[in-house]
């Protein structure tokens, strides 16, 4: 009887062996899905990472080109605006230093005085400096 214990307990061993090495094989086989499951959705998120990449540096030069322009360009409008400044500059000291009056003879020898007000001549950087006051001033400055 101890023997019939003893195989039977063999046998209850190799079948306890054999249901761990099948659960084993089970559990490797869905840790190795698991893992090719996880390699897929890596190997997808690269590919969505280096797509992004890629538009994220082309927009990134489409910006830099257009920085360069705006930058370019700001130095061309302080370079202007100095220049306007300094035109503006050149005309308020020749207002200020000449003291024009003209003197118009009528037909009854009557004088009639004209002077240049300094605001005739200011226009905004936006307006054309076309002031007919200044080729008068020019031309009478002599």
């Amino acid at each position: 009887m101890a023997n019939a214990e003893k195989t039977s307990s063999g046998s209850d061993i190799d079948e306890k062996k054999r249901k761990r090495k099948l659960s084993n094989r089970e559990s490797a086989r869905r840790s190795r899905l698991k893992k090719q499951k996880l390699m897929e959705d890596t190997i997808i998120e690269i590919s969505t990472l280096e797509r992004r990449i890629k538009e994220n540096n082309e927009r990134c030069k489409v910006a830099r080109r257009r920085l360069d322009s705006l930058e370019s360009e700001n130095v061309a409008l302080r370079s202007e605006k100095t220049w306007l400044l300094s035109y503006v500059s050149d005309l308020e000291n020749m207002i200020a230093t000449t003291s024009l009056t003209l003197t118009h003879s009528g037909g009854d020898d009557e004088n009639v005085n004209v002077e240049i007000a300094a605001g005739d001549c200011r226009r905004r950087p936006w307006q054309e400096y076309s002031c007919g006051s200044l080729q008068t001033l020019a031309s009478f400055k002599t």
